[in-house]
């Protein structure tokens, strides 16, 4: 089904979804930041024109700021030919931006050719990576197919993490959304992680503030894009979209925007194809504690 007939779909099945997961409304406003974490994903082009789109992209992510912190790719670099070619392309094209750290996840795509995935783009399908109390927790699909499938041991790996390190801002990264989550994409099967429960049970006692999510492709410009959900610890639940455009939708991303010693942080969606935030100013959010930047940075693989 094309991509323009499910955003329809989801806009009629979340206007009667309404308030049946708790969500929160969220304050727009400016806030300045020290730490940028670029979010985006789905990059997959097919044709040249579509190259030139992520081209475009980190060309205007560059205009916008002066570094990069992070950049978290979620997924899904190339989509069905030449993917050693992609893979390579990618790392050519991400060398012109002004990024300190890259953290890639595998999505259903990147498994069509995962030996040079984890060749050439990372060898580690999941792993932690720290930059003072800010946590991130990576976790790539684990086996093909289009639902996000993740083992019992990376989800007993990823619990611990959340379990032992309640101190810091924790922000977990998949493919797939969250079943539950309140995202538009959770609404669909397909879009999710399988057996979403083990990790929705541990949200219900332990805190992980972000939860950053793709594979849906859908715009930013539907509602709930981005909630805060009571139901599961208040995490907020992100939807980066794609940045490739897409029948209706346009090349999008998403930003974090944090500031040192601050408890809010700012959530700004980007139109790359226009060049233009569309967001009316961004979103504050609150984080369950203030951010120390610090200068600790570490990066662990995936295991116990």
């Amino acid at each position: 089904m094309k991509r323009a007939v499910v955003c329809g779909i989801v806009c009629a099945v979340l206007s009667l979804y309404g308030d049946s997961v708790a969500h929160s409304q969220h304050k727009r406003g400016t806030v300045s930041h020290d730490f940028v974490v670029w979010a985006h994903s789905d990059i997959q082009p097919r044709y040249e024109f579509e190259k030139k789109q992520y081209v475009n992209a980190v060309h205007d992510v560059k205009k916008l700021f002066p570094v990069i912190s992070v950049a978290i790719v979620a997924g899904d670099i190339p989509q069905f030919t030449n993917l050693p070619k992609v893979f390579l392309w990618f790392l050519e094209v991400r060398k012109s931006a002004r990024v300190e750290k890259w953290l890639e996840i595998a999505g259903n795509h990147d498994w069509r050719d995962i030996e040079h995935y984890k060749q050439l783009v990372n060898p580690l399908l999941n792993y932690s990576y720290e930059y003072g109390n800010l946590l991130f927790l990576c976790m790539s699909n684990e086996k093909y197919g289009r639902r996000t499938w993740i083992s019992d041991a990376t989800f007993a790996w990823w619990a611990h993490h959340v379990k032992t390190n309640q101190d810091k801002i924790i922000v977990t990264v998949t493919h797939g959304a969250l079943q539950g989550s309140g995202l538009p994409a959770s609404l669909f099967e397909r879009l999710t992680i399988e057996r979403s429960e083990r990790f929705a049970q541990v949200l219900k006692n332990y805190r992980v503030d972000i939860w950053i999510s793709a594979h849906s492709h859908f715009p930013g410009w539907l509602p709930d894009m981005h909630v805060v959900n009571t139901d599961l610890g208040n995490t907020i639940f992100i939807d980066v979209g794609a940045i490739r455009a897409d029948y209706i939708t346009n090349s999008e991303s998403r930003f974090l925007l944090f500031k040192d010693g601050s408890s809010q942080m700012l959530l700004r969606y980007r139109d790359h194809t226009r060049g233009m935030f569309i967001d009316g100013g961004g979103y504050l959010l609150s984080l369950s504690k203030k951010f120390n930047k610090g200068k600790r940075e570490t990066q662990r693989i995936g295991s116990l």
